[in-house]
């Protein structure tokens, strides 16, 4: 049943809506039982809304799943990306990625390779996530508002402070848990850094023009 609430969830949220179709098609193969019975039990039980052809969460539907979402830079992807969102997908059934800004990363570390647009459409085709957004520059807590989530996992060498977060979350009326990914993929290439720092020692391209 949490699968079919997920579901519903993450197509309101895409924008496009959610209807049974909708629900039939991403959910075919994935949902045991009889699908229609399925629906009437969760609407039954209070936990979705329909109107017409369309189908949302009731507010105790809503309760019933746990919303994560994740920010980083995704630049240059490398597995330390991949490890670190499937931790936080962990954390709940529904994963939302936040993507900085190109503007917000200039100020706070440098110009990225990756334009945004690219960056959170290449995030957004990640096995763990679910949606994938760009955040707000100078109000980090704007896109939390919008989506709503339960939970923030932070990564190992994000330099946000827990506590203070915290702190920010419940001035804003927020109820948000934040927690901090601890561990880190251990590999040779784990950061974006160390992945250019690769390509200027191998001199690439070369001088000889070749690949």
């Amino acid at each position: 049943m949490k699968e079919i609430l997920a579901a519903i969830w993450r197509q309101n949220f895409a924008g496009a809506g959610c209807s049974r179709e909708s629900l039939e098609t991403e959910l075919k193969g994935c949902v045991t039982g009889e699908f229609t019975s399925a629906l009437a039990k969760l609407e039954d039980e209070g936990l979705i809304v329909s109107e017409g052809r369309s189908i949302s969460l009731s507010e105790a539907g809503r309760k019933m799943i746990r919303v994560v979402v994740c920010g980083g830079v995704f630049d240059i992807l490398h597995p330390g990306h991949a490890f670190i969102l499937g931790e936080a997908k962990s954390m709940g059934d529904v994963l939302v990625a936040i993507v900085a800004r190109d503007s917000t990363v200039e100020k706070r570390k440098r110009i990225p390779i990756v334009p945004e647009d690219q960056r959170v459409e290449m995030v957004g085709q990640l096995k763990p996530v679910d949606a994938a957004v760009l955040g707000y520059e100078g109000d980090p807590l704007k896109i939390i508002e919008e989506i709503g989530p339960d939970v923030i996992a932070l990564g190992p060498d994000q330099h946000h402070n827990v506590e203070q977060m915290r702190s920010s979350l419940g001035e804003r009326g927020l109820n948000v848990e934040v927690r901090r990914i601890s561990e880190f993929k251990a590999c040779e290439l784990n950061s974006t850094r160390s992945i250019l720092e690769r390509i200027i020692e191998r001199n690439y391209p070369n001088p000889q023009g070749e690949i």
